[in-house]
């Protein structure tokens, strides 16, 4: 077992020391740790260098949000020989040493599967968070098993359409075969991509209810919710992907389903700027998505 663990990162000094913690958890497990910072000031990185010494640290000269950044590690990890799967790990997740061998032993126990992940708990408890989904004909993930205690499920391994973005493990050749991440999406929806591309190639995606990994939100301080161009991205990327992958009647059924959306949710964004904003912003990146404009603005890349 030689995985090649790969973790991106941009300013997160306001959740380092627990980054920090959860990697010496397990990083005897790993092979590789390569760290992808995307462009962050020099401050921060220069904590990351000092802290983190055995990683392998990429520095980029721009903001490419996860898709871009993620590629730069993925393929310094498919240069090395040695390594023979690689594991995309968000610094917010928390697992137990050992825990690579068992979604390494996963991966490995059919040769179909060329992704597979943990089941993803919320902070320290039972309750379930991510147990692998479905994607819908709108493109959007539907998640098993979101908020059941994991203890009240049978013991399993799921085949599913998508894994989690930020928590996986897939073999070299997966990615040899699917290719690299799709670096127009810069964040959200990648996992849809990675679930149409690998199903196309004849690859399956599992996920185990008995390797576990908690996923331990840390948020700037006083905030609490994702930032508007979030859900610019979220607009905007899946009817990309369905003019790419299905052509313009998909993506003009996603364009018209997110616009019921944005109807359906605006009543209840009138009790707050913020949520009026947010929902602005999804129509702007739905309107976007429909008449390919996949300019990646300044209210992105500068956050």
């Amino acid at each position: 077992m030689k995985i090649a663990a790969i973790t991106i990162t941009y300013n997160d000094d306001y959740k380092f020391e627990e980054w920090y913690q959860y990697y010496s958890e397990y990083k005897q497990d790993l092979f590789l740790h390569i760290i992808v910072d995307n462009n962050s000031e020099k401050k921060y990185l220069s904590k990351v260098e000092d802290k983190f010494t055995d990683s392998i640290i990429i520095k980029r000269e721009s903001n490419g949000g996860c898709t871009k950044a993620y590629n730069d590690g993925i393929r310094y990890a498919m240069n090395n020989s040695e390594v023979d799967a690689i594991m995309l790990v968000g610094n917010d997740l928390r697992f137990n040493e050992g825990m690579t061998q068992e979604l390494y032993d996963l991966l490995n126990s059919n040769d179909d599967f060329g992704m597979v992940e943990p089941i993803i708990l919320s902070k320290d408890s039972t309750i379930i968070e991510d147990f692998g989904s479905d994607v819908s004909q709108s493109l959007k993930m539907v998640p098993y098993g979101l908020g059941l205690d994991v203890n009240n499920i049978k013991p399993e391994v799921r085949i599913v359409d998508a894994v989690a973005g930020g928590m996986n493990l897939a073999t070299i050749n997966f990615y040899k075969e699917v290719g690299l991440q799709d670096e127009v999406l810069f964040m959200y929806s990648d996992e849809i991509d990675m679930a149409i591309r690998a199903k196309e190639k004849g690859f399956k995606m599992a996920v185990s209810s008995s390797v576990r990994a908690w996923h331990n939100h840390i948020n700037l301080p006083g905030k609490t919710k994702r930032p508007p161009y979030t859900a610019f991205l979220s607009g905007r990327n899946k009817i990309y992907l369905g003019y790419k992958h299905f052509g313009f009647t998909k993506a003009f059924y996603i364009f018209l389903s997110q616009l019921y959306t944005f109807i359906k949710r605006m009543p209840k964004s009138l009790s707050s700027i913020e949520k009026m904003k947010f929902q602005c912003f999804f129509l702007f990146g739905t309107f976007c998505g429909i008449i390919k404009c996949n300019k990646n603005f300044n209210f992105i890349i500068n956050n």
